[in-house]
């Protein structure tokens, strides 16, 4: 009986002593767009299928009114990577969603194609997905995914991807990519 008044009294002086546990625990911290194309995570998650990719340093020359515009305008970055001889691999676009940019960009995806998706096991707050071709085809490729997460925009571009469940370990390697 003691010991029930004792942990009854306990949980009454837990919750007077002030908010919940959200309101208590520290926030989370704050991740930001990668500053270096060299140390992010992508070329980790790169398939067998594709030997020895490489960051492939490109000189960008981004022309106004593109997402290369947008991204590089918000002091975001872009890096390519795989095997550039056999123009295969991913290009990455990183930005913070400043002045709400990822939403100003949906019309113009969606009028190229782009269809909202939810991914599975990610926690973005939207994306949407350019793909071609049949879902039960050998000939469906997911070119482009475009997703929220954490106020960073994160654009994923790449030639090998044929579904989403493919593309899902490189989103993750984009997000942890985040500094």
């Amino acid at each position: 009986m003691k010991r029930a008044a004792l942990t009854l009294a306990f949980a009454v002086l837990l919750t007077s002593c002030g908010g919940s546990a959200e309101e208590v625990a520290p926030p989370a911290p704050k991740r930001y767009v990668p500053s270096d194309c060299t140390k992010t995570q992508i070329l980790a998650v790169f398939p067998d299928s594709i030997p020895n990719p490489q960051f492939i340093d490109t000189p960008w020359e981004p022309a106004e009114g593109t997402d290369l515009f947008e991204v590089y305008n918000r002091g975001g970055i872009a890096c390519s990577y795989g095997i550039q001889t056999a123009e295969i691999g991913a290009t990455i676009l990183w930005a913070p969603n400043e002045e709400g940019v990822f939403k100003s960009r949906v019309s113009e995806w969606t009028n190229a194609g782009q269809v909202k998706t939810d991914l599975p096991n990610i926690e973005e707050s939207t994306a949407y997905v350019l793909s071609e071709g049949d879902e039960k085809s050998a000939e469906r490729h997911v070119w482009t995914i475009n997703l929220l997460i954490e106020g960073i925009w994160i654009q994923i571009n790449a030639t090998y991807l044929q579904t989403i469940d493919e593309a899902i370990p490189l989103i993750q390697a984009a997000i942890s990519s985040l500094e």
